[in-house]
């Protein structure tokens, strides 16, 4: 409780609360539920689409959270009344660190990826901002805080039905056998659904106990909080096992010491405690918790965590090279392959290490700016904590504590803060407690006048409106370059060129449809049986693939594609040359590996092809690898047989 000398702020703070409950009119309020539902698309449907981690769901949502934002950045423009400016904690911090990653883009490894990573960053900006403003009306947090919910029970029911069914489906798609029979919900791994229910879980605790909740969205938070913690356990995931008992930790912590010292020390040390006394009680008496525990173990690690060991090591020399400002946004995936020392043939898009992962991206500046953007908003929002006379408050910063926490402890596994519903979920929670401080009058709006209301309405506008355009021109072109590969699947070759001849034209930024259009035109010219279309169609396809190899330097598979080109125009020295380049590249990947080893065997090189055969079959097993070195073998064997011994 606040001491006596606060007391005297009562009837100033009572007042501010007051001016903020002030009634709207009809239309008022039909144009913020507008833009609340437009929001709400990201964090609520997102997590039905597979938590929104493909570009064709990703870039939906990100037009519709861009017009709900535009449309809050529009009030002051339209309402004379709007003139105060909610600005959430660290807003500000955070408006510089998209200002650095803006700027970090023509530097980045892929542009046009880092380009889609910004307007991401942007849309998470936009809507903490919108958030804050648009919940200081009393209930609206409640009744968004509702649906959330509602909407992860019915995937954790769809999840347990699925462990029920013993089914891999997951809506229309299977699911990897890798993840064998753990509950994933909506999602395909099922680590992104545990940091799914680790968000909520804490927030589901803290409203089952806030009075100011009302019956029936405490009698939902508790029906969630009952349903949420065993389908956890159902997901297997180590990392969502210890986000949670983090984020419940800090949770209960900061609600017992809401109570009193002797109450917060008490929590404090039995919390712990039931955790143990917990986690030896599964140990003994579940097989799935034992497997799970021993794999994680440094003397037996299963492949999930072997390779995390070595890729945090591989990501270390990767951020020496550029320690300050990185390899630009959305790069690591780009640049990893170049300093992998294992072999394992899988995709490495992500270092599951989100500190590393983002000091290789954006290198010690950018991650000392985003430092410094949860170090505000978590100091700002203790300093509610303990100065607000309302549990309610309180309780919800407990809430958003507690889920932060527990993202950033998954985070240390995990890649969780590039799963973009679910980074919408926290923003939402975070900016309901961002709201509340205004809500409750313990940070004041600025007062600004009519006319620098419109002016930051506008520029708002202005700028959120040109990420959705970037964000249509990006989509567009990602569409069409979809629909061009689907065409050259089904070999209608004329339509894929169609496709991607308008991709390239939405977008000239983006690699890929270059890099379509060059592998149909070197398909062409590799059947086509007359020579000089034969040598046109190649060259044509070099231009392209130089062009995509222009925008990305990285794509091994232009690489590939430029060396059969070169091969199609008889220029076998060149074929190997880009070839090697490949394998330069990423000398353990097992199929540029073998087709140089091919390469070099179809130009009499057998020495050398046998060399790098074997250096595949160390990268792993293949029959024609066997069978090609077992035939340079043989014809070696054959030549020093028919050489006179001197």
């Amino acid at each position: 409780m606040r001491s006596f000398s606060h007391q005297q702020n009562d009837s100033e703070t009572l007042q501010r609360r007051r001016s903020v409950a002030q009634p709207i009119s009809l239309r008022h309020s039909l144009y913020d539920w507008t833009a609340i539902l437009l929001l709400l698309m990201a964090p609520a449907v997102g997590i039905f689409l597979f938590g929104a981690v493909r570009l064709w769901s990703i870039g939906p949502l990100l037009i519709l959270s861009g017009l709900g934002t535009a449309l809050f950045f529009l009030r002051p423009c339209l309402d004379g009344d709007a003139l105060p400016i909610r600005i959430p904690p660290g807003g500000l911090f955070w408006l510089l660190f998209l200002v650095y990653s803006a700027v970090m883009i023509s530097q980045a490894a892929v542009p046009y990826d880092a380009r889609i990573e910004v307007l991401k960053i942007g849309s998470y900006l936009g809507a903490y901002w919108a958030w804050t403003e648009l919940l200081t009306r009393k209930r609206r947090w409640r009744i968004v805080l509702g649906i959330l919910l509602f909407l992860v029970t019915l995937i954790a029911w769809y999840a347990i039905i699925q462990h029920a069914r013993g089914t891999r489906f997951v809506l229309n798609l299977v699911r990897p056998e890798t993840y064998q029979m753990r509950a994933s919900g909506t999602y395909f791994c099922p680590n992104h659904f545990a940091h799914l229910l680790e968000l909520v879980i804490p927030v589901s605790l803290v409203l089952m106990c806030m009075r100011a909740s009302k019956w029936p969205l405490r009698l939902l938070a508790g029906y969630s909080f009952i349903l949420f913690l065993p389908v956890m356990f159902l997901t297997q995931s180590r990392s969502g096992w210890i986000g949670t008992m983090v984020g419940l930790f800090i949770t209960l912590c900061l609600m017992g010491f809401r109570k009193g010292k002797k109450t917060f020390i008490l929590i404090f040390f039995l919390v712990p405690l039931l955790f143990a006394m917990m986690a030896a009680g599964f140990w003994y008496g579940s097989q799935t918790v034992r497997t799970r525990v021993r794999g994680a173990m440094l003397d037996s690690p299963d492949a999930a965590v072997q390779v995390r060991f070595v890729m945090w090591k591989d990501t270390l020399p990767m951020i020496r090279e550029k320690p300050l400002t990185g390899h630009g946004p959305a790069a690591y995936q780009w640049v990893y392959p170049r300093f992998r020392s294992h072999t394992m043939q899988l995709l490495f898009n992500y270092a599951h290490n989100e500190y590393l992962h983002f000091t290789a991206d954006y290198g010690l500046i950018g991650f000392s700016l985003f430092a410094l953007v949860v170090v505000a908003v978590v100091a700002r929002f203790l300093w509610f904590f303990f100065k607000t006379d309302y549990d309610r408050d309180a309780y919800l910063v407990a809430g958003f504590l507690g889920a932060l926490g527990a993202s950033c402890a998954h985070a240390f596994f995990d890649f969780n803060f590039h799963i973009f519903s679910n980074n919408h979920v926290l923003i939402l929670i975070a900016g309901v407690v961002a709201s509340s401080l205004y809500r409750s009058g313990m940070k004041n709006p600025v007062r600004v006048t009519r006319r620098q209301a419109c002016l930051f309405g506008s520029v708002g506008t202005l700028a959120v409106m040109g990420m959705v355009l970037g964000t249509l021109q990006v989509f567009g072109s990602y569409g069409l370059t979809f629909l061009g590969e689907k065409s050259r699947e089904k070999f209608d070759m004329d339509r894929a060129l169609a496709f991607y001849r308008k991709a390239k034209k939405i977008d000239p930024g983006n690699w890929a449809p270059y890099l379509g259009m060059a592998n149909v035109l070197q398909v062409r010219s590799f059947w086509n049986l007359d020579p000089d279309e034969k040598k046109r169609g190649a060259e044509a396809s070099i231009g392209y693939y130089e062009a995509s190899l222009e925008r990305n330097p990285y794509e091994l598979e232009a690489l590939f594609g430029l060396s059969k080109a070169y091969n199609c125009l008889g220029d076998q020295k060149k074929a190997l040359e880009i070839l090697v380049r490949a394998v330069t590249y990423d000398k353990n990947h097992l199929f540029y590996v073998t087709h140089l080893g091919l390469q070099l065997r179809r130009m009499g090189r057998d020495e050398e092809a046998l060399k790098i055969f074997r250096h595949a079959r160390s990268i792993g097993a293949a029959e024609m690898i066997d069978l090609n070195i077992r035939l340079l073998e043989e014809k070696r064997a054959a030549q020093q047989g028919s050489t006179p011994v001197l």
